[in-house]
């Protein structure tokens, strides 16, 4: 569907409801999509859709440089990780505005990351590249506790603590089952972890919400809660270091979602992405504070809105995943009973009865999500944790296991995490 002389953006992978607020904002909509993954029902709300492996950069720059030459394209963007690189490398290729590739490999990179921080006098994390024992075993005995963590990744896969040297012979042993053969060594943050969910104007950064987060000790991510709850002093510092790091690594236009632990000698950076926050903390964010992120991008690539000025939370908001026991899904019940209550936002299960449950090992292996709003933050945290334990997923043990799971079995694209080259003509072991 062409709308005449709107300005043209081509969308890179993402779900129907991005199209809609792309199009709400005036947007001709070009979208680049997988074959396989494609919802049929957003072809009516564009005008091209291309079906080509989008994760490819290269493939996307290509594409996207002739479909400009077509009929000039205004931006390129994603809401989606998968996206990011090749709508970055088609905006560079390109010339035009937006966040380009440079500074979504820094992002992407742990290493690089780390490396920006400490040159730019911004934070001093100590991080280092591993390969084996030896390297982990000397971290550990420089630095303390130790996270280990693939070079590229998401959703917590790889990750894992080294408490002290008894523990290094047992992790070195994982990683090389697991096909970890290059990753990142950094010391061990202490303390509450928060994300913050910001959106920069021309360079101008304004946070939109602070989350706080439950996590597993495997540092898969539980729970989301908003408002978090900062004191005054903690935020003002947080919002100064990461005003100061999205300054660093050029995020000038659009939404960023950067994780912070509250460490007791004061905020230190995880991650960054410029990108809103997964795990439906973008649906948190509208509940809550009335900022609807997807919404707000699209009207600011198309010059239709000022900067905001967050307003203060309405009652507070939780999300909660589900969880169970390893093994095959005998039965799942209470959802209906769950979904009726008037408190709850959204209920989303991934299993059903017949589907296997994997130990958890990173976000795609919890069974599910609840989204709850209540009167406060800590109102809406416990009501969440309550309709959850009514949702019951039975199972039964797995009689045929398989072989034990490795990155090359779970991630989409495991040579990103196992630190190799990629289909980009520059990614290679930076």
């Amino acid at each position: 569907m062409t709308q005449e002389n709107a300005p043209r953006i081509a969308v890179i992978g993402g779900q129907v409801a991005a199209l809609e607020k792309a199009r709400q904002a005036g947007f001709d909509i070009v979208w680049v999509h997988g074959p396989h993954e494609l919802d049929r029902s957003g072809l009516e709300l564009v005008a091209e859709a291309h079906l080509t492996d989008y994760r490819d950069p290269r493939a996307v720059a290509d594409l996207l440089a002739a479909v400009h030459r077509h009929r000039p394209l205004a931006r390129v963007v994603s809401m989606i990780e998968d996206g990011l690189e090749s709508a970055a490398a088609a905006t560079t290729a390109l010339g035009l505005p937006g966040t380009g590739l440079g500074t979504v490999r820094v992002l992407q990179d742990k290493l690089a990351f780390r490396e920006l921080l400490a040159d730019r006098g911004i934070e001093g994390v100590a991080a280092r590249l591993g390969h084996d024992e030896a390297d982990i075993r000397a971290f550990v005995a420089e630095f303390g506790p130790t996270v280990i963590k693939p070079r590229y990744g998401s959703g917590s896969l790889g990750v894992r603590l080294v408490h002290g040297p008894d523990a290094v012979s047992e992790v070195a042993a994982w990683a090389a089952e697991f096909g970890l053969h290059t990753f990142v060594m950094e010391e061990y943050l202490r303390g509450p972890e928060f994300s913050v969910e910001a959106f920069s104007f021309a360079g101008e950064h304004v946070v939109v919400a602070y989350t706080a987060k439950e996590k597993l000790d495997s540092f898969v991510e539980v729970g989301h809660v908003q408002p978090a709850g900062i004191d005054a002093d903690a935020t003002a510092r947080i919002e100064s270091l990461v005003t100061r790091m999205l300054d660093a690594v050029g995020i000038e236009d659009g939404p960023s979602h950067t994780e912070v632990i509250l460490t007791p000698d004061g905020p230190r950076l995880v991650e960054s992405h410029n990108r809103r926050g997964g795990d439906r903390i973008a649906d948190l964010v509208d509940e809550v504070y009335g900022t609807d992120i997807d919404a707000l991008a699209f009207l600011w690539y198309a010059g239709r809105t000022a900067p905001i000025t967050p307003g203060p939370a309405r009652g507070g908001g939780a999300i909660r995943f589900l969880t169970a026991e390893p093994g095959v899904v005998e039965s799942v019940t209470g959802a209906d009973e769950v979904r009726a209550d008037p408190r709850v936002v959204a209920l989303q299960l991934s299993v059903e009865p017949g589907a296997t449950v994997a130990p958890i090992a990173w976000s795609y292996d919890r069974s599910g999500l609840l989204i709850v709003r209540g009167e406060s933050a800590e109102d809406a945290r416990a009501r969440a944790h309550a309709l959850a334990a009514r949702i019951t997923i039975k199972t039964r043990p797995d009689t045929e296991p398989g072989a034990p799971r490795s990155i090359a079995a779970v991630a989409p694209r495991p040579e990103r995490l196992l630190g190799t080259k990629t289909s980009s003509p520059e990614k290679s072991e930076r």
